[in-house]
C-alpha cells in the first residue's frame, strides 16, 4: 500500500504508515474510490528539527518581597554558645576532661545570655548541642573511671 500522506510504500496488512503514522486502512478505502489525487513518488524527507523546541525566556532576577521598606532582621548567635559547641567537639577529639567541663560551663552561660537578651541573640540550639556533647563525655569518663577502679579492685 502507498500512503497518501507521505507517499511511502508499506507492506500489505499494515494499519499505519511506518513513515508518518497515518492510518492506511482508511486510506485504502479512500483509494478504492476514484480520486484526482496523484500519489507522491518521492520518498518523505524530514526537515531539520528545531534544536531548542522548548526554549523558555530566562527567569526574571530574584527580588525579595520586603514590606515596609525594612530588610529582614538577622539574629546573631551567642558567642558563648558557639564556643560551647567547639569545646564539645574538642572534648571528643583532643581534651576529654578539660574540653567537656568547659563545654558544659560555656553552654550554660550561653543559654543564660540568650534568655536574658529578650530575642536579640539566638543560638540556643548550639548551646544545647555543646551541653549534650560535654555531659556525654563526662558520663563516659565517669563510667570508664569506675570500670578501671573495679578492675584494679578485682586484680588486687
Amino acid at each position: 500500500m502507498i500512503c497518501s500522506q507521505c507517499g511511502a510504500e508499506s507492506a500489505e496488512g499494515q494499519r499505519f504508515c511506518y513513515n508518518c503514522g497515518a492510518q492506511l486502512s482508511q486510506q485504502q478505502q479512500q483509494m478504492d474510490q476514484p480520486s484526482r489525487v496523484t500519489p507522491i513518488t518521492t520518498p518523505y524527507q524530514p526537515t531539520q528539527p528545531d534544536p531548542y523546541p522548548y526554549q523558555q525566556q530566562p527567569p526574571a532576577p530574584y527580588q525579595p518581597q520586603v514590606s515596609g521598606g525594612y530588610a529582614p532582621a538577622v539574629i546573631p548567635n551567642s558567642q558563648l554558645a558557639v564556643i560551647s559547641v567547639i569545646l564539645g567537639v574538642i572534648s571528643w577529639i583532643i581534651l576529654p576532661v578539660i574540653g567537656s567541663i568547659a563545654a558544659i560551663i560555656f553552654g550554660h552561660l550561653g543559654r543564660s545570655e540568650i534568655r536574658q537578651s529578650g530575642g536579640r541573640i539566638g543560638g540556643d540550639g548550639l548551646a544545647v548541642v555543646g551541653l549534650v556533647l560535654g555531659y556525654a563525655q563526662v558520663i563516659i569518663l565517669v563510667l570508664g573511671f569506675c570500670a578501671f577502679m573495679a578492675l584494679i579492685v578485682a586484680v588486687a
